[in-house]
């Protein structure tokens, strides 16, 4: 866990950045953002999620159960440290397991920002995989994973728990105001299943921000990403000022 706090007090708000599978919590948009956070004053703390960059565990054995218990260990000593609310910043499969964390613990989270959520990573992991290799998969307990980002092995585990997660779980539960940013041309996560997401969940709840010409891990606009994040959670804070009740005393 890396964990920046500005003014080295506690801070009533932080951000918690949820690297994507096979990253680093010291990859490029984590380091950009926390920079960026710093800049303006705001904590901010990041996680390798078991399996990845300083923590232990294996690949082999990821699933978003254990990912979520990852964030929920965090979480827990962010609110020892004195953090009364936490945004979530997720990518990716992080922010797939921030949606579900989210989901999950309402009373914890204060709103989310994500980019390319891997909310259909099961049926990702599917086309993939294929129907053969997929069979081959189930039958021997564990598969050979290459992308351009990692390549290791991974358990059947994963897919038997993600089936778990489903997405008409998600919508009818998630009740955390959230910014998504998705690319149209990315070729790891499905846009339209990140636009099904944010069009069936409660409405106004969901903004959700597509780029036309925007790849998986939009890098290339990490300015406009910053820019946008930080506009829409001055606008959260300032409906929630309005809609508090004024002190009695």
């Amino acid at each position: 866990m890396r964990l920046s706090e500005p003014d080295g007090a506690a801070p009533r708000l932080g951000l918690l950045y949820l690297h994507g599978f096979g990253s680093l919590q010291s990859g490029e948009k984590a380091t950009y953002f926390r920079a960026r956070a710093g800049e303006a004053g705001i904590a901010f703390c990041s996680v390798d999620f078991r399996g990845h960059g300083e923590s232990d565990g294996r690949m082999r054995d990821l699933t978003l159960s254990r990912n979520l218990e990852d964030v929920a260990a965090v979480r827990a000593l962010l609110s020892g440290r004195g953090w009364e609310r936490v945004v979530l910043f997720g990518s990716s499969m992080g922010g797939a397991t921030a949606l579900w964390y989210a989901a999950l613990h309402p009373a914890d989270v204060v709103a989310g920002v994500h980019i390319a959520p891997a909310v259909g990573f099961r049926r990702g992991l599917e086309r993939w995989a294929g129907p053969r290799r997929l069979a081959r998969w189930r039958r021997e307990g564990v598969v050979r994973f290459a992308s351009e980002l990692v390549t290791c092995e991974l358990g059947w585990e994963l897919m038997a728990d993600l089936r778990r997660y489903r997405l008409s779980g998600l919508v009818e539960r998630y009740r955390t105001p959230t910014l998504v940013f998705q690319g149209q041309l990315d070729a790891t996560v499905d846009w339209r299943d990140v636009a099904r997401f944010a069009r069936r969940v409660r409405s106004g709840l969901v903004e959700l921000v597509l780029f036309p010409d925007g790849d998986h891990r939009l890098t290339d606009r990490k300015d406009l990403l910053w820019h946008r994040a930080r506009s829409f959670l001055s606008a959260l804070a300032e409906r929630n000022q309005e809609q508090r009740p004024e002190d009695s005393a």
